[in-house]
C-alpha cells in the first residue's frame, strides 16, 4: 500500500548556500523569500476579498429589511452547508490528485473567474434586481422592490459560496506542502499577521466608503483577486508527490473511498474529542455575525464598530508570535484549552449592556478597552488551534482528508448555529421585554462553549495518553498506519 511520506523538511549548508527542502522541493534563501512572498501576497488579496463580504452584505440586507433569520440563513448556514457536503469531497480528491499543477493550485485557481464574477455580482445587487423585475415579469409582480434584491442578493451569494468553498478546502493545505516543516510556525504567524493587518486595513480605511460606494468597493476586491491571487497560483510551485495512498480495502470507487474516509477520520475517541470541540466553537461563535447590530443599537455607528474590531486585529496580530512561541515551548493542545476556559470564564462579561446603558462614546472606549485586553489575547490563542494544532494531530500524508473532517463538523456549527441564532434572536425580539435582543448573545456563547471546553479537556487528556510530547504519533486503523510525524 503505498502512503505519502512525511513532508521532512530540513537545512542544509551553511551561510549564502544554505538549502532548505519541502519533500522534493528543495529552496536557497532567496527561493525561499520568493516563496514567503507569493504566499504572503495571495494571503493579503484573499482576506481583503474575504473581508468585503460580511462587512457589507449583512447591512445590506438590513437595509432591505431582511429578518434575522434570513440573514443567518444566507450569511452562513447555506455556504458553510455547503462546505458541508463539497469539502470531504474536494479534500479527498485533493489529497490523491496528481496534476501539472500538482494537488492543491488546479482546485484554487480555476475557482478564481467564478468568484470574481459572482463578487462584481453581489456590488450591483440591487441594480441588478431593478433591471430583472421588467423581465421577470408575473413572476415577481407580487413582490416588493426589497424582497427582489433580497432573494437576487442571495442568489449570487450562494453562486459565491460554491466557488470559495474550493479555495477554503484546500487553500489551507498548501503551505504544508510546500513550505519547509521547521519553518511552518514562522510562516503561519508572518501569515496571521498579514491577514489580521489586512483586516484591520479595510476596517480603517476602506470600510467607511461602503455606504455610498459599496458597489466599487466589491469590484476593487473583484480585480484584486483575480490578477493578485491569480499571480500567487502561477507562481507558486507544488513539487512531486508519490502515488496516492489507496482505499484501507484495497478497492476504488465512491463507496470504497466513502468507507476509508469515515473509518479512517473517525476511527479514534481523539478526532471526535477535536471534531465535537469544533462544532460547538462554531455553534458558540455564529452567533458573531449579529454582534454589530448590538452595537448599533448601543449608538456606535457601523465605522467605529470596524474601527474597533480593526484596532483589537493589530494587537491580536502583535500578540500573535507570542501565542506561537507558547503553543512551540508547551504545544497547541494545552493553548487552545487554556484559551477556550478563560474565553469561557469572561463570556458573561458580555452581558453588561442588559444592566448598563451608557452615552456612545462610553460604549465606545468599554468596548475598545475590553476587546484590546480580553478579545485580543484570547484571539491570538484561538489562532493556535488552527492550522497549528491541526498539523500536530493529525497524519500528514492524509492532511487534507481529516482537515476536510474537522472543516465538516465546523461548517455542522456554523450553519446550524447561524440559522438557530437568528430564530434565537428573532424570538428574544417578540418575547423579550429588554430594548435590543443582541445583548443577549453571551447567553448564547456560554451555552455552546462550556461543551467546546469539556472537548478541549479530553483532547488534551487523550493526546497525553498517546505519547504526548515525546512519542505522540497520529492515529489510523490497522492497514492504514501513517509514518511518525517528525516535528
Amino acid at each position: 500500500m503505498n502512503h505519502l511520506p512525511p513532508a521532512i523538511s530540513d537545512a542544509t549548508g551553511t551561510g549564502p548556500s544554505k538549502v532548505f527542502h519541502a519533500g522534493t522541493l528543495t529552496y536557497t534563501k532567496p527561493a525561499l523569500a520568493i516563496l514567503f512572498f507569493w504566499l504572503l501576497w495571495g494571503d493579503f488579496c484573499y482576506f481583503l476579498m474575504e473581508a468585503v463580504v460580511p462587512s457589507i452584505i449583512p447591512l445590506k440586507f438590513k437595509a432591505l429589511e431582511a429578518s434575522n433569520t434570513v440573514i443567518g440563513l444566507v450569511m452562513v448556514t447555506i455556504p458553510m452547508s455547503m462546505g458541508l457536503v463539497l469539502n470531504p469531497v474536494i479534500s479527498y480528491r485533493s489529497d490523491r490528485h496528481r496534476g501539472r499543477l500538482g494537488r492543491r493550485i488546479p482546485f484554487i485557481l480555476y475557482s478564481v473567474p467564478f468568484i470574481v464574477v459572482s463578487l462584481i455580482g453581489l456590488g450591483f445587487g440591487q441594480q441588478i434586481a431593478a433591471h430583472l423585475r421588467p423581465l421577470l415579469g408575473s413572476l415577481v409582480a407580487g413582490w416588493s422592490p426589497n424582497t427582489l434584491a433580497i432573494v437576487v442578493i442571495g442568489i449570487l451569494m450562494v453562486i459565491f459560496s460554491l466557488f470559495n468553498t474550493f479555495v477554503n478546502s484546500v487553500y489551507w493545505y498548501l503551505f504544508n506542502d510546500v513550505v519547509p516543516v521547521h519553518l511552518l510556525a514562522r510562516f503561519m504567524s508572518f501569515f496571521r499577521l498579514v491577514s489580521l493587518g489586512t483586516g484591520a486595513l479595510y476596517s480603517m480605511f476602506i470600510f467607511q466608503y461602503s455606504e455610498f460606494h459599496a458597489a466599487w468597493i466589491f469590484v476593487g476586491a473583484a480585480l484584486l483577486y483575480f490578477f493578485g491571487f491569480g499571480l500567487m497560483c502561477l507562481n507558486v510551485k507544488e513539487g512531486a508527490y508519490p502515488p496516492p495512498p489507496e482505499n484501507i480495502d484495497g478497492k476504488t470507487g465512491v463507496l470504497s473511498a466513502v468507507k476509508t474516509y469515515g473509518k479512517e477520520c473517525l476511527f479514534h475517541r481523539l478526532y471526535w474529542f477535536q471534531f465535537i470541540g469544533t462544532m460547538c466553537g462554531s455553534c458558540s461563535y455564529s452567533i458573531a455575525l449579529f454582534g454589530i447590530f448590538g452595537s448599533l443599537a448601543l449608538g456606535l455607528t457601523a465605522t467605529q464598530f470596524y474601527r474597533i474590531a480593526s484596532i483589537i486585529a493589530i494587537v491580536t496580530a502583535v500578540l500573535i508570535p507570542i501565542a506561537g512561541w507558547l503553543a512551540d515551548r508547551y504545544h497547541p493542545t494545552r493553548v487552545v484549552l487554556a484559551g477556550s476556559l478563560i474565553g469561557f470564564v469572561l463570556c458573561p462579561t458580555g452581558l453588561i449592556w442588559l444592566f448598563w446603558l451608557p452615552s456612545p462614546t462610553v460604549v465606545f472606549w468599554y468596548s475598545l478597552a475590553t476587546g484590546v485586553l480580553l478579545s485580543a489575547p484570547l484571539g491570538a490563542l484561538g489562532f493556535m488551534g488552527d492550522p497549528p494544532l491541526l498539523m500536530r494531530l493529525f497524519p500528514r500524508s492524509r492532511y487534507g482528508q481529516f482537515c476536510s473532517a474537522n472543516n465538516l463538523w465546523r461548517s455542522i456549527g456554523f450553519a446550524g448555529g447561524a440559522l438557530l441564532a437568528g430564530i434565537f434572536l428573532d424570538f428574544v425580539t417578540r418575547h423579550s421585554r429588554t430594548s435590543c435582543p443582541y445583548f443577549f448573545i453571551p447567553y448564547w456563547q456560554m451555552f455552546f462553549g462550556a461543551p467546546a471546553v469539556v472537548c478541549n479537556y479530553n483532547l488534551y487528556r487523550t493526546w497525553k495518553e498517546l505519547g504526548g510530547d515525546e512519542s505522540y504519533v497520529p492515529p489510523l486503523p490497522e492497514g492504514s498506519q501513517d509514518a511518525p510525524l517528525r516535528r
